[in-house]
């Protein structure tokens, strides 16, 4: 006996919609993702040359400074420090009464103030596969901005996380050239902690040749700012044994390579885990502690000793925190090991965990 034909209706118009819901928002969603490609290209294809102000967070505060940004192409790709717009403001009475108790800060900061306004290459936000795990871990959304910055209509790009505990970002770009002109991250609280702004951009040729010919001899690239990547095998024969790699990541997260660091006459090994937006690395160096430690300055040695000690099985780990990242060191079986990132500590310690209980089984 067949069914009463007003009862099926009904089921059928319900299926039909879900179908088209989840049409239009896969198109939704692949659009997205094809404006992020689309200004991943322009950062990679479009030349031009401008100014911007660059706010960032961390453990001593927040800093403001002006940037020359000067692009040609991939390869010929440069920003410099031209001005520090004011100092450091604190974030938290303990970091301002930390910083003034340690007069060793001051010299850091003239050292690292002499790197700043240095050449130092520009790279791409985002790399193809980064791009993939993003449309993996996050949700993008395209809004259609209209206001102009630095005399450019803009478009933005919201991508929020999908996952706790991660950050959201939002990407203004040229309506016209896709070029990014604007961006804010924030962190798992919607607090802004890092962002930069153009005041002025050009992407006539003939101005970005014009400043490229008047400051290509100033350009002088360091080795640091180019750490060679190698294999598992390459990574083997600098520690005398393979890297130990975690158990457990955060979700969403995978190895985006391995890199060789030479620091102070040792040559530690760089495992880098990304989930599209978001890294954090994993340091091994096969030198021992003890030795490392009495090449440190004793102010550093001091600093260790005031922080934090956890025990996990047997091993003790040292807690660090440099706003926005957190950090766990530690000593096991011969390898120094220190594990960095802008990553929730709980979760960070679960890697931690992972990787010496790892190493206690072998």
């Amino acid at each position: 006996m067949l069914g009463d034909p007003m009862e099926t209706k009904p089921i059928f118009v319900i299926c039909c919609l879900t179908i088209f819901i989840f049409i239009m928002t896969s198109n939704y969603l692949l659009a997205d993702v094809a404006t992020l490609k689309r200004i991943a290209e322009a950062e990679r294809d479009v030349t031009y040359v401008g100014l911007r102000l660059i706010t960032l967070s961390t453990s001593s505060g927040s800093r403001t400074m002006e940037e020359l940004v000067i692009h040609r192409t991939a390869e010929d790709s440069y920003r410099r420090v031209v001005s520090i717009i004011g100092g450091h403001k604190s974030l938290s009475p303990e970091n301002d009464r930390e910083r003034q108790r340690n007069d060793n800060n001051r010299n850091r900061n003239e050292r690292r103030r002499g790197r700043e306004f240095r050449w130092v290459p520009h790279r791409s936000q985002f790399s193809t596969k980064e791009i993939e795990l993003i449309a993996q871990n996050y949700e993008l959304e395209l809004r259609h901005w209209g206001e102009k910055i630095a005399g450019h209509e803009t478009d933005l790009l919201i991508i929020k996380p999908k996952h706790t505990g991660r950050s959201t970002k939002h990407i203004y770009f040229s309506r016209d050239k896709g070029v990014i002109l604007r961006v804010e991250d924030l962190d798992a609280a919607g607090i802004l902690r890092n962002m930069f702004v153009y005041n002025r951009i050009s992407f006539e040729s003939k101005a970005v040749k014009t400043k490229w010919d008047s400051v290509k001899k100033e350009i002088k690239p360091e080795p640091w700012h180019n750490w060679p990547s190698i294999t598992l095998a390459g990574a083997e024969k600098i520690l005398k044994k393979k890297p130990i790699q975690p158990t457990f990541l955060p979700t969403g997260f995978q190895l985006e390579g391995l890199y060789k660091l030479k620091i102070r006459g040792s040559e530690p090994i760089r495992l880098k885990y990304t989930d599209g937006l978001l890294d954090f690395s994993i340091y091994e160096n096969a030198d021992d502690i003890q030795s490392e430690t009495t090449n440190r300055p004793p102010n550093r040695g001091d600093r260790n000793r005031e922080r934090p000690v956890i025990k996990i099985g047997e091993i003790s780990v040292r807690k660090h925190q440099r706003v926005p990242d957190n950090g766990f060191s530690w000593s096991s079986e011969g390898i120094h090991f220190f594990i960095s990132g802008p990553i929730p500590p709980s979760e960070l310690q679960k890697v931690v965990e992972s990787i010496i209980l790892k190493t206690d089984q072998k």
